[in-house]
């Protein structure tokens, strides 16, 4: 604390800087006849008294919004989780915590604070005065790789990576990320195709048990993330229990198709002509029918049955 200056950060004028008995002061209620959007504490609705009710027009900071939010929505004065990125642990959650704690008198505002590293694209912080800052759509719509992505394969990539590690976004990271979804859906189809209903599986499964057990581990989601590929490895002979147990570890990777996707006939019509000009021995016509699904979004696979094709995913 002997080591802040006042206003060194730019953001706070002045005269706002020489309201504050001390440096870490923080404004919880700002006022700014300029502001476009501000509050009358006077407001007979608002039911206040005392002090706050003479505070006069304004607006909430930073840090008081989310304190109050926090408590409102979440109902109680000591949450269970906060989670932010690292650079808010000062000011911004120290400040939470100093105002929470001073209007409840409790000793803590939440029980376990998480902070998150930064993100790096393709080996630099991301920002846009690099031209390296994209939006969930911009890579849902291509704008990072050249071809549309999954949003499985998005949400697998940003979270194959513990919360403390600085995680570095790349085209060939989502590329691996698609791979592995792939197995994941390949793996469900197969057991659905071979089952009427998953099994109901409980946390006391082994392979559910280590799932759990490596996510109780500051989250340890490579370790969990193996104890998947390991049981798709191996799975149980009876397809319902491993649909069950893959359903199970879906409640949190959350890259299985949500319901039964509408039925496209031209992949499989494709396909079949694939097949066809392959058996006529019309092989140019065989390659033009591929680079037609291929451009289409589609993969293209040989298989002694036969073509199969399956929507790209990354």
């Amino acid at each position: 604390l002997d080591q802040l200056r006042g206003g060194a950060g730019g953001r706070v004028d002045a005269a706002t800087q020489a309201t504050k008995q001390h440096p870490a002061d923080f404004m919880l209620w700002k006022r700014d006849p300029a502001h476009l959007m501000k509050w009358d504490p006077r407001n007979p609705e608002w039911g206040l008294t005392g002090p706050a009710a003479e505070l006069g027009p304004g607006y909430p900071g930073w840090h008081i919004e989310c304190s109050t939010m926090a408590m409102r929505v979440l109902g109680a004065e000591v949450i269970d989780i906060h989670t932010g990125g690292e650079d808010l642990i000062f000011p911004h959650h120290e400040c939470e915590i100093a105002q929470s704690r001073g209007a409840t008198g409790r000793d803590r505002f939440a029980n376990v604070w998480m902070h998150a590293r930064h993100l790096m694209v393709e080996g630099e912080k991301m920002s846009k005065s690099k031209g390296n800052f994209f939006t969930v759509r911009q890579i849902l719509d291509g704008q990072f790789t050249g071809r549309a992505v999954d949003p499985a394969v998005l949400r697998y990539e940003l979270i194959k990576a513990n919360y403390r590690s600085r995680m570095n976004f790349t085209k060939r990271g989502l590329e691996d990320s698609a791979a592995n979804v792939r197995k994941i859906r390949d793996a469900a189809a197969s057991f659905s195709e071979r089952a009427d209903t998953p099994g109901e599986v409980g946390l006391d499964h082994p392979a559910v048990e280590r799932f759990a057990a490596a996510l109780c581990d500051d989250l340890n989601i490579a370790a969990a993330l193996g104890v998947v590929f390991e049981f798709l490895s191996d799975p149980p002979d009876d397809p319902a229990e491993a649909w069950g147990v893959l359903q199970k570890f879906d409640v949190v990777l959350g890259v299985l198709p949500a319901g039964t996707e509408a039925s496209d006939d031209w992949p499989a019509e494709r396909a079949a002509a694939l097949d066809a000009a392959r058996a006529a021995k019309d092989y140019a016509a065989a390659d033009a029918i591929r680079t037609e699904i291929q451009d289409a979004g589609y993969e293209v696979k040989t298989t002694p049955d036969g073509t199969v094709v399956t929507k790209q995913l990354a």
